[in-house]
């Protein structure tokens, strides 16, 4: 694992809903972080330019984003390779750690023309709160978006052809990491149905003081993982539910596949499978009682690894992955959570130096790059680019799973997401309410989103 970089935190308490997506962390304190600058950092290993042929020396790229984890690393390198080569500065405000209240920031500051050259945003439905026909700068013209592959330019494209930005990191798959020498000292096969799980569950009650799962209920990730993973089930029941929602012709509690996402979170707190204190139980804390042994699953995306390596990397080959059961050991798959992306500002005034490092971050160049500063934990959303060798073997496992039978999540496709989902997921996962209750709560919630976004027949 790449070496972390100490960073200095400073920024002001906004106060804001609890979606999941976009530059994607747990929940956290808005705080003014001061502007960092990437000189000195990472190592890339690129090629400079000759000495006096760096034709943007001197210029500067304001850039901003919320990432403080390892994803960080593999940026910092990027930057700085970036740097060498053409002589420019890349300077990088951190915004707040919740995608939330990161989010709330940049919309305020397009709402005042107030963006930096380059930022974060979500890809997919949510990039529409940023208007970007208004605020974003389409770069379909440009010749390395047909780098990009076709499943990404949909998720940031316009009403005309226009493409709003590059992806900022590689995709995220979603499933059960479960620690593999629990599974071999017990006996343990990997479960294929929702009900082997479980009984798997009970052996591991019954034999050990382990926790069998490990819920990370403190942030609002680790309370919907499980819940929206189960959408790939969905699809397979009806793929066309994301668009008959979005349009009122169906409700959640019509599909069977949706409400069982609500059932097997409930079973996991009523069953007593569940850590002692998951409300409290944070992202890292549930990727350091996997290594430890201390609880045996834990429902996540592939971004944990990343943790993993970071807390435990003498343990990252202990830990494996399997995809969310449901009903049939015939129909199996992962959701998976797409790039978000690099946007550029449409009142920046370095455009062509944005666009440089547009190329440069898609390139081979580039990827090399982020993977000399960390390792990545899924796929790059970039034609012909591949996971290096020594990528470890539960990545290798999740990818296989997304390449093979996978779904983005529902959240990509429809625009429709209440800001309470997170807080009524971790009341259904703590048996606060049954998923009867909380599908109402979820519903009630929903219309409100959709009437204040203005949806149709909402």
């Amino acid at each position: 694992m790449k070496g972390r970089r100490v960073v200095a935190l400073l920024m002001s308490t906004l106060l804001v809903g609890t979606l999941l997506g976009g530059c994607q962390k747990d929940e956290g304190t808005v705080e003014e972080k001061p502007t960092q600058t990437t000189e000195g950092e990472g190592n890339a290993q690129t090629e400079p330019a000759p000495e006096g042929d760096k034709p943007y020396e001197g210029q500067t790229l304001q850039l901003a984003h919320n990432f403080l984890d390892s994803t960080m690393d593999g940026f910092q390198a990027q930057f700085t390779a970036f740097e060498e080569k053409y002589g420019c500065k890349v300077e990088v405000e951190l915004l707040a750690e919740n995608a939330d209240e990161a989010e709330s920031v940049l919309l305020t500051r397009a709402a005042t023309g107030n963006l930096p050259d380059i930022f974060c945003a979500s890809s997919g439905a949510k990039l529409q709160e940023f208007a970007p026909a208004d605020n974003i700068y389409d770069i379909s013209g440009e010749a390395f978006v047909d780098r990009l592959t076709d499943e990404f330019i949909e998720i940031v494209d316009g009403e005309n052809g226009e493409v709003y930005g590059v992806p900022l990191r590689p995709s995220n798959v979603a499933g059960v990491f479960y620690n593999k020498k629990v599974y071999e000292e017990l006996k343990l096969e990997i479960p294929t149905t929702w009900e082997e799980f479980l009984n798997n569950c009970q052996v591991i009650k019954d034999s050990t003081d382990k926790a069998p799962v490990v819920g990370a209920y403190d942030g609002a990730a680790g309370r919907q993982i499980l819940f929206l993973s189960q959408y790939y089930y969905v699809v397979q029941e009806n793929p066309d539910f994301a668009e008959q929602y979005t349009n009122k012709e169906i409700t959640l509690s019509e599909s069977p596949a949706y409400m069982r996402g609500l059932q097997k979170l409930y079973d996991l707190n009523e069953k007593g499978y569940l850590n002692s204190d998951p409300l409290s139980t944070s992202f890292d804390d549930s990727a350091i009682m996997l290594t430890e042994g201390t609880a045996v699953h834990t429902f996540s995306r592939t971004n944990i690894v990343g943790t993993i390596e970071n807390v435990a990397p003498d343990k990252v080959e202990d830990i494996g992955f399997f995809p969310l059961p449901d009903e049939s050991s015939d129909v199996q798959g992962v959701a998976i959570w797409l790039p978000q992306c690099w946007c550029i500002s449409q009142s920046s005034e370095n455009k062509e130096l944005a666009l440089l490092l547009f190329d440069f971050l898609v390139s081979d160049e580039g990827i090399a790059a982020y993977c000399e500063g960390t390792n990545p934990t899924g796929a790059f959303a970039v034609k012909g680019s591949q996971l290096p060798e020594d990528v470890s073997t539960v990545v290798k496992d999740a990818q296989e799973w997304a390449n093979q039978a996978s779904t983005p999540v529902m959240e990509y496709s429809c625009d429709i997401k209440g800001s309470n989902l997170s807080t009524i997921l971790s009341m259904v996962g703590t048996g606060e309410l049954t998923p009867e209750k909380g599908v109402e709560e979820i519903e009630a919630d929903n219309a409100i989103d959709a009437q204040q976004k203005g949806i149709a027949g909402w």
